[in-house]
C-alpha cells in the first residue's frame, strides 16, 4: 500500500533550531492528518490504534486489516512527552507523538524527511544565560505555512523537490524550486563538449576528472547524472564569458 503525498494544508511548520545567523525550520504533520488519511484509504472500520507501555515508554500501534490473510497487521513506535504546559498534557502529547511516528512507519508523510535543511536568515540574540540563541521576535514564525510542495515519485520513494514556505502575511520565507529530473547516461558527445568548454575556461582534462571526484564523488565524467553534468557545463560556461569580458 502506497499512500498519497501530503497536501500543503496537511504540512505544518515550526522552528527547529536557532543560531547566530537565523533559524532552521522543520516540517511536520499532526495526528488529525494521520487519522484522515487512514479513514480515506481504509475506511473508518478498516484500521485501529492501540497504546501500551514498554519499559516505561509509551508505544502506539496502528493496525490495518489485511483481507488477503484475514488478520490485523500492526506497526508500532514510541513517542516523546510534550513540554510541560501547566495543564498536565505531557502524556497526551506523548500519545499523539507515538501515533504520528507509527504513521510514519506505515508510510504516511514519510516524504517530510526528504525536505533537506530549511534555513531562514533572521534577527537573533544570545540568551540571557549565554547558552545558545533566541529569536529577537519570538512570534516571527507563528503562522508560517507551506504554500507549495512538489514531489518526485519513484516506485518505492517519494521525495520533496519543490517547496515554498511563507509567513502569516504571505511573505516568502524559503523556496526550493522543483525541476524536471532528467534520467539517462551522459553521452560521449556530451563529455567531449564538457572537455572543450573546460579547456576554453582554462582547465585541463585532469582537472575535470578531479572536479568530478571532489564535487560529485564520481571517478569519471561518464558517471555523472544529467543534472551534475549541466552544473559543470554551466560553471565552465560562466568562466568563459567572464574571461572574454576581461580581455
Amino acid at each position: 500500500m502506497k499512500f498519497r503525498g501530503l497536501r500543503t494544508d496537511e504540512i505544518d511548520v515550526r522552528v527547529g533550531s536557532i543560531s547566530a545567523k537565523g533559524a532552521s525550520l522543520l516540517l511536520y504533520k499532526d495526528a488529525r492528518c494521520d487519522m484522515n488519511i487512514l479513514d480515506e484509504v481504509f475506511g473508518v472500520m478498516g484500521w485501529q490504534r492501540e497504546h501500551k507501555v514498554v519499559n516505561g515508554n509509551l508505544y502506539c500501534g496502528i493496525g490495518i486489516w489485511n483481507k488477503d490473510i484475514q488478520q490485523w497487521v500492526w506497526k508500532w513506535d514510541c513517542g516523546i512527552e510534550s513540554r510541560a504546559d501547566g495543564d498536565g498534557n505531557e502524556k497526551k502529547g506523548e500519545a499523539s507523538d507515538a501515533f504520528k511516528r507509527a504513521g510514519f512507519n506505515i508510510g504516511i508523510g514519510r516524504e517530510l524527511y526528504t525536505a533537506g535543511f530549511i534555513f531562514v536568515a533572521c534577527e537573533t540574540q544570545k540568551k540571557q544565560n549565554g547558552k545558545g540563541y533566541e529569536l529577537v521576535n519570538p512570534y516571527q514564525f507563528n503562522g508560517a505555512y507551506v504554500s507549495h510542495v512538489e514531489y518526485k515519485e519513484t516506485e518505492h520513494k517519494r521525495e520533496i523537490v519543490g517547496l515554498i514556505i511563507k509567513d502569516s502575511k504571505g511573505k516568502e520565507l524559503f523556496s526550493k524550486r522543483g525541476q524536471v529530473i532528467e534520467t539517462g547516461e551522459v553521452t560521449e558527445e556530451e563529455i567531449l563538449k564538457l572537455f572543450k568548454i573546460a579547456e576554453q575556461a582554462g582547465y585541463t582534462k585532469d582537472t575535470v576528472f578531479k572536479q568530478c571526484e571532489s564535487k560529485y564523488k564520481k571517478e569519471t565524467p561518464d558517471k555523472l547524472t544529467k543534472a551534475e553534468y549541466k552544473q559543470l557545463m554551466t560553471g565552465y560556461t560562466k568562466l568563459v564569458k567572464m574571461n572574454e569580458k576581461t580581455k
